[in-house]
């Protein structure tokens, strides 16, 4: 009998010794991986072969598919290897390489996504681009490429120079212009053309949370604003209530892969639950929801108990960037419960059946993905909107009781579901991803008041400000900052001065714009995604709308308005008005892809500032003003800032006793003595 052949051992690529987990979950493949830089362009020019260009991250489920099915598979590794030189680029490392070549897939194919494959050449400019191939479809297209490039050289390179014209155009800039003075009525125009009332959310399948345009529609003070915070109002229900929502766990899932927001795409972004803690912590507070204050908390919760990342010593290094959609139980079944499941954390049969019921767990068919992607499993997603005809719970005592009494449940249910192999989670704690974090926790600390976000919120700014070094504000060890980091984090300090008042936090906000405008300002105002001299780049990119997060020189605009607010400084009020003049063509083509920078303009004009001054109840003033929701508020206790030369502060630090002054542009209100009068003051103003 023949001994079984032992399995074959590889030597690791180039990319065992990388910072990315997901270039590491790519360092045993046969593929001979390189990390993006100079030296796989050079031996590509030695070798005369073209370069692939494979992006992804280390929580993306086509990526793991194509891995398992192509760079893994030998055969396709050789195709590969012997006719170019082949390279791996976490799109969260570098966004600036994603943005390009995202850019040439949705030229060529239309449509975009990840893994992302760019063919270039040797000077980066791509001529093929596409997202997955199914193994044999990748051979072919390998075959067919290799090919071209050994007997068609010239037509090979007249598409890239083609193809890297048009991606010039893309990211260039408009004329510059003046937002319409009917903006908001043009706003809310596009949102009920594009809103679905029946599954509230503005797409078919997939469903994506619009989470920057949400927060947009709560806080608008125009004659129109009702109508939008409607919609805002049916969009997060419809979301809480939902399959995408990880009730039992806190936070939310990237996307619905259907139009009912039944069953979602797994994976779990820092980004997607930091800025819906904001949400959801804003409407609560604004629309007195407690069920999405209980909300945002929870995801709140979810980010400090699942995402923290901790040195050896304990102490915090920041927040991961993401949870894997995939899990060793196959896709979803971390997620998923069965009525025999629920049974069996609680023996009492009518409690059981109350939350299978409520939860639509029981009968119907195993939750698969309308692409079949999905592993089966016999389990459902907790949905409690199919449960209900019409699918809205709404907003009225009895769901409000219902929603409240499931809360109980979920640490019994958590401690049961975390015994199940749970999914990855990438470790990468990037600055910008962080930034909207800390803002999170401000907020939560503001407007829930658990002592747990305060802390969070403290400490992560604490944190971050370890990013500053002698070269700059850095994106990860060693990495310069792109726009995106500086936006986020101002933007997060900005916050966290809101809630901590702590005069420290503005000089680091302050520090994040000051520098960015250094190294990323362009000539007409507008902010490039890098800064100059990148030599490995086909062109500097310009981010014109608004994605999954907030475009970074719309975040910086949100930011100088903030700042302009608590200092009075006039070089961040100008700063909001020559990114809004830069991108004010773009705004009247598509508003609605632009909600942070209509968030700025908004922040800038409703401006408010509630300046506190120390005395026997200067906190509970402090409070209050802390916790009113509306745009362009700005609170500023004079304790602690006597050495401040902010013009906002002008003959103010000198107060007499503990009174709250509310002023807006020049003109100052009565004082408040008490939280009563501050209440007025504000509706007043």
């Amino acid at each position: 009998m023949k001994k079984p052949r032992a399995p074959k051992l590889r030597k690791p690529n180039a990319l065992a010794d990388a910072a990315s987990p997901y270039l590491r979950q790519h360092a045993d493949n046969p593929v001979d991986w390189r990390p993006w830089g100079p030296e796989a362009f050079a031996e590509a020019r030695r070798r005369d072969v073209p370069v692939i260009v494979s992006i992804g991250y280390s929580t993306c489920h086509w990526c793991h598919v194509m891995a398992h099915e192509s760079f893994e598979d030998d055969a396709t590794a050789a195709l590969m290897n012997d006719g170019f030189v082949c390279v791996k680029v976490d799109r969260e490392e570098h966004p600036e390489v994603d943005e390009i070549y995202m850019d040439a897939v949705q030229a060529i194919t239309g449509r975009g996504g990840w893994p992302l494959h760019a063919v270039v050449d040797h000077d980066g400019r791509p001529f093929f681009s596409g997202t997955y191939f199914p193994q044999a479809q990748w051979q072919g297209v390998l075959e067919q490429l290799s090919r071209l490039w050994r007997d068609e050289r010239e037509r090979v390179l007249g598409s890239a120079a083609q193809i890297t014209a048009h991606l010039e155009k893309v990211t260039a800039p408009m004329a510059p212009g003046a937002l319409p003075p009917d903006l908001w009525a043009r706003l809310q125009a596009v949102v009920d053309r594009t809103f679905d009332p029946v599954d509230p959310g503005f797409s078919g399948a997939p469903k994506f949370p619009p989470s920057q345009l949400l927060e947009l529609l709560l806080l608008r003070r125009d004659p129109g604003a009702a109508a939008g915070r409607h919609v805002a109002e049916a969009v997060l229900e419809a979301m809480q209530d939902s399959g995408l929502h990880d009730r039992v766990g806190g936070g939310f899932h990237r996307y619905s892969t259907d139009a009912e927001w039944r069953v979602p795409h797994f994976e779990k972004m820092l980004y997607d639950n930091a800025q819906l803690v904001c949400d959801y912590a804003l409407a609560g507070a604004l629309l007195d929801r407690p069920d999405f204050l209980r909300t945002a908390a929870n995801a709140g919760d979810y980010l400090l108990r699942d995402m923290r990342v901790t040195d050896e010593h304990g102490a915090l290094i920041g927040y991961a960037s993401a949870e894997d959609a995939d899990d060793p139980g196959g896709e979803g079944a971390f997620y998923a419960w069965s009525p025999d499941a629920i049974a069996a954390v609680f023996p009492d049969e009518d409690e059981a059946d109350a939350l299978i019921t409520a939860w639509d767990l029981a009968d119907g068919e195993p939750e698969m993905g309308p692409s079949g992607h999905w592993e089966p499993v016999a389990e459902f997603i907790p949905h409690p909107r199919g449960a209900v005809e019409g699918g809205a719970l709404g907003r009225g005592e009895l769901a409000q009781r219902l929603r409240a009494a499931w809360e109980e449940r979920l640490p019994v249910l958590r401690e049961v579901r975390d015994q199940r192999p749970r999914p990855g989670r990438d470790d990468k704690v990037l600055t910008d991803l962080n930034g909207l974090a800390l803002r999170a926790f401000a907020v939560l600390g503001r407007l829930h008041g658990g002592a747990r976000f305060v802390d969070a919120a403290r400490e992560l700014a604490a944190c971050l400000e370890a990013r500053f070094t002698p070269a700059g504000l850095e994106r990860m060890a060693g990495r310069p900052a792109f726009v995106t980091d500086y936006g986020h984090l101002a933007l997060g300090y900005t916050e966290a001065y809101l809630l901590l008042g702590d005069p420290g936090l503005v000089d680091l906000a302050r520090r994040c714009v000051d520098e960015a405008c250094e190294r990323l300002q362009a000539p007409d105002g507008g902010f490039f995604t890098t800064p100059a001299g990148r030599g490995d780049l086909i062109r500097r990119s310009r981010e014109q709308t608004d994605g999954a997060y907030p475009a970074g020189q719309h975040a910086l605009a949100f930011a100088a308005a903030r700042l302009h607010a608590i200092t009075g400084d006039p070089r961040y009020g100008a700063l909001v008005d020559q990114v809004a003049r830069v991108q004010a063509n773009f705004v009247l083509r598509a508003p609605t892809a632009m909600p942070t920078l209509l968030r700025a303009v908004l922040e800038k004009d409703a401006e408010a500032v509630v300046v506190v001054s120390p005395g026997e109840v200067a906190d509970a003033l402090l409070a209050r003003a802390r916790g009113a929701v509306r745009a362009g508020l700005a609170v500023v206790p004079t304790l602690g800032h006597v050495d401040r030369d902010w013009p906002i502060l002008e003959g103010r630090l000198e107060l007499d006793g503990a009174q709250a002054l509310v002023c807006v542009g020049t003109r100052c209100l009565l004082p408040a003595r008490a939280p009563e009068e501050l209440d007025a003051r504000l509706a007043e103003a």
